[in-house]
């Protein structure tokens, strides 16, 4: 007569395998996260900005561009923009990258008229009476070439130094390790891949000289057809 105890059940290794008893070779099935699980890890592994520079652009988009300049401004230097006095912010500054706002510096008396993306990962210097017209993109970071299997390669990055008295036309981009000198015109859509020498203009993909200037304001022929902005008013 069989004993109750050598009972050989036929699902028993199917049961054995959902054993919690702690035996190291037993293995336990795996517990798969929940969705919710997964986007809050996904969430956190993606969120790298910081939030100086989330403050920096819901501060500066908060406001209508040309409206609220003064406010704007005041906000983001308690951001951590350092902003000098007299400069103004007219519209949004887009913050991206791993630096924090504090790496942006603007000097004295410079006015940014549109929306100005500035990819902080490395220190962006911007001087005095210096112009920006709408969208212009300062880009600290690059990438190597890699091979043939995959040509983006690893991250670098490279400062940015914008003289005095320098004007920048719209959808102007400058890449990383540009010094653009003092007294600079840089044309509307240029590419600037390399240091503009002071009191020289620059435009085209990529940028080259177009003309040189001297400490006086040039004769042009678009400035002799130009009328003042108040006269259809």
């Amino acid at each position: 007569m069989a004993s109750a105890l050598s009972f050989a059940h036929p699902v028993a290794p199917t049961l054995r395998a959902l054993d919690w008893s702690g035996d190291p070779q037993v293995r336990t099935p795996a517990v798969k996260p929940s969705f919710f699980r997964r986007l809050l890890r996904a969430v956190r592994s993606e969120l790298s900005v910081t939030p100086r520079a989330m403050a920096t652009y819901a501060i500066s988009r908060g406001f209508p561009q040309f409206a609220f300049c003064r406010t704007r401004t005041l906000l983001l230097r308690a951001a951590g923009v350092s902003i000098g006095g007299g400069t103004s912010i007219m519209g949004t500054l887009h913050i991206t990258g791993y630096g924090s706002p504090s790496l942006l510096s603007f000097g004295r008396g410079t006015a940014v008229s549109g929306p100005l993306h500035v990819d902080l990962g490395a220190r962006v210097t911007i001087g005095d009476r210096v112009h920006f017209g709408q969208e212009v993109m300062l880009l600290t970071m690059d990438h190597e070439f890699g091979a043939a299997d995959e040509r983006c390669g690893s991250l670098t990055s490279a400062p940015i130094r914008i003289e005095d008295g320098v004007w920048l036309a719209s959808r102007v981009t400058i890449l990383p390790g540009v010094t653009v000198g003092r007294g600079s015109v840089v044309a509307a859509g240029a590419v600037v891949t390399r240091d503009v020498p002071p009191n020289s203009m620059v435009g085209g993909v990529p940028a080259r000289l177009i003309r040189n200037l001297n400490d006086n304001a040039p004769k042009s022929l678009r400035r002799l057809r130009a009328r003042p902005a108040n006269d259809d008013i």
